[in-house]
């Protein structure tokens, strides 16, 4: 058998590793090195002779790469570091040296080999914020249902603003929180908040008066949550970067407090967390606009409801800038808003009805005011016409946002009334301003006034004393005969041969007695 050359041997296979191999002399210089080590660290080969290996290693890493070769006698065989391989770009790549001791010719040396470990050490850091992302969200579902729970004990609007802007403030998640709603000048007033700093109310005020996209407003205006991340590199105001410096905010969300597509208000709640507010932390924040919303309407509804007595108003618009005082300026009668309904994005649906002057004309008023998006005539008799008309802002918009119940809104000769209701003790400030800016409204009055509470055997009485005899009847009729089973057990046509009438009799007696029931129970409900 032929002699084998295993330094030679040794030197090839070295050289065929996928990782870096390298001789270190006792002064710490390079004193041999496979081509792996040249193509990481991208130096030449006579860059690399003799090289101070020091110099390979990341500076903050330089330290314990010394108290790991200051003892290169006792140097163990099994032990594994990990530091950054520094290239000559000064690029820093994670590697797993692992090497022991040797003597040649009375010299001592360190021999190892270098594992490229940046997949693992991604992996690993792709584990750990996976872990960390999940107990932030646990946190913020902790801290969200906390402020539930203090939403839900809450008895006034006022209450349920503070009790939510001090427990998301008291998280270790979040720096400063307040809470708005639209005020004059389209501008998100802070009503309460809680910041990291005295005068943080105040900073904010400051901010609202910059001329730029605020988010806040945004928020009200579309109903859709608005974030903003890194707010030292966002595209702000340089008042509103600084600001958030001294506070230590780096990102912000904007949340529309929302009941039934009418925005209330807007939370708006800011971290030191330069990647906070992911999607799934907007999906919680989300959830909680829409629980504050309910609680706030459900308080105030209460309040109103409950209450033997309330606080009315009635203001007056002079001018025309409201669509039905424009029409009431060309019409024989009195224009009338009969009922509105929240659609989305502060959009409300009104059904209007409007005398003496033809549909035509009332829809090409409708086509000059900023704040009809559309209008379609329903129908009417006798000069009266009934229209659907969606607004984008409107006054019962901004009484449903300060817990005003709309009663009644008439426009006559170009000037209108508007009468709400609210509870005794609310304050009536925000109603009037609300008004004030819209349309330029003056408060008239403000009077107290009993509420009656409508009881079922007076609804019945008032359905009786809609009815006929003959519309009973066919009420009877149709109802026992499964007229109004889906699908139907019986058409009119057999109804009408039972009863001994037209089937044109019949739905005659059935759509009047069908009118009357509605009525009545509107009226009920209305009070």
């Amino acid at each position: 058998m032929a002699e084998i050359d295993l330094d030679e041997l040794t030197a090839t296979l070295l050289e065929s590793v996928p990782d870096m191999a390298y001789i270190v002399d006792a002064d710490a210089r390079l004193a041999w090195w496979n081509d792996r080590v040249r193509e990481v660290t991208g130096y030449a080969a006579d860059e690399l002779a003799g090289r101070d290996v020091f110099e390979l290693i990341a500076p903050d890493q330089r330290e314990d790469l010394a108290a790991s070769f200051g003892a290169v006698g006792t140097f163990e065989p099994t032990e594994t570091r990990e530091f950054d391989v520094l290239t000559a770009d000064g690029e820093r790549i994670p590697h797993e040296f692992n090497g022991t001791t040797l003597t040649s010719n009375g010299e001592t040396y360190v021999v190892g080999i270098a594992r490229d470990v940046s997949d693992r050490r991604e992996r690993e850091t792709a584990i750990r914020r996976q872990r960390d992302e999940l107990e932030t969200l646990n946190r913020i579902s902790e801290t969200v249902h906390e402020v539930i729970q203090a939403v839900v004990d809450a008895a006034t609007r006022a209450e349920i603003e503070d009790a939510v802007c001090e427990r998301l403030a008291a998280s270790e998640l979040y720096r400063s929180v307040w809470i708005a709603r639209d005020g004059p000048g389209d501008v998100a007033k802070p009503d309460t908040g809680v910041g990291t700093i005295e005068d943080f109310l105040e900073v904010v005020d400051e901010i609202n008066t910059l001329d730029w996209d605020r988010p806040a407003q945004v928020a009200i205006e579309t109903g859709e949550a608005q974030v903003v991340q890194r707010i030292s590199e966002a595209d702000i105001p340089e008042t509103a970067r600084t600001a958030a410096a001294r506070m230590n905010i780096e990102s912000g969300t904007a949340v529309p407090i929302v009941h039934q597509s009418t925005v209330l208000g807007v939370l708006c709640v800011y971290s030191s967390r330069p990647e906070a507010f992911s999607d799934r932390e907007q999906a919680a924040f989300r959830r909680l606009g829409e629980v504050i919303g309910f609680a706030i309407n459900a308080v105030q509804t209460e309040r109103l409801l409950m209450s033997d007595t309330a606080m009315e108003l009635t203001l007056r618009v002079s001018g025309s800038d409201a669509f039905l005082a424009r029409v009431s300026e060309e019409s024989d009668g009195p224009c009338q808003q009969e009922w509105s309904t929240p659609m989305s994005a502060g959009r409300y649906r009104h059904y209007v009805t409007v005398s003496g002057i033809d549909p035509e004309r009332v829809e090409a008023i409708a086509e000059g005011v900023p704040t009809v998006e559309s209008i379609d005539h329903v129908g009417g008799t006798d000069g009266d016409h009934v229209f659907t008309v969606v607004t984008t802002d409107s006054l019962v918009q901004r009484f449903v946002e300060n817990g005003a119940s709309p009663a009644s809104l008439v426009a006559r000769d170009g000037e209108t009334t508007i009468v709400a209701e609210l509870p005794s003790d609310a304050d009536p400030r925000p109603i009037v301003e609300a008004a004030k800016d819209l349309y330029g409204a003056e408060l008239v009055s403000k009077r107290e006034v009993e509420r009656s509470v409508r009881t079922a055997e007076e609804f019945y009485d008032t359905v009786a004393d809609c009815l006929t005899e003959r519309q009973q009847a066919a009420l009877r009729h149709a109802s026992l005969g499964g007229y109004f089973a889906w699908p139907r057990d019986a058409t009119a046509e057999e109804i009408a041969e039972v009863m001994g009438i037209s089937s044109a009799t019949f739905h005659y007696h059935i759509r009047r007695a069908q009118q009357a029931l509605v009525e009545a129970y509107f009226q009920h409900l209305d009070g």
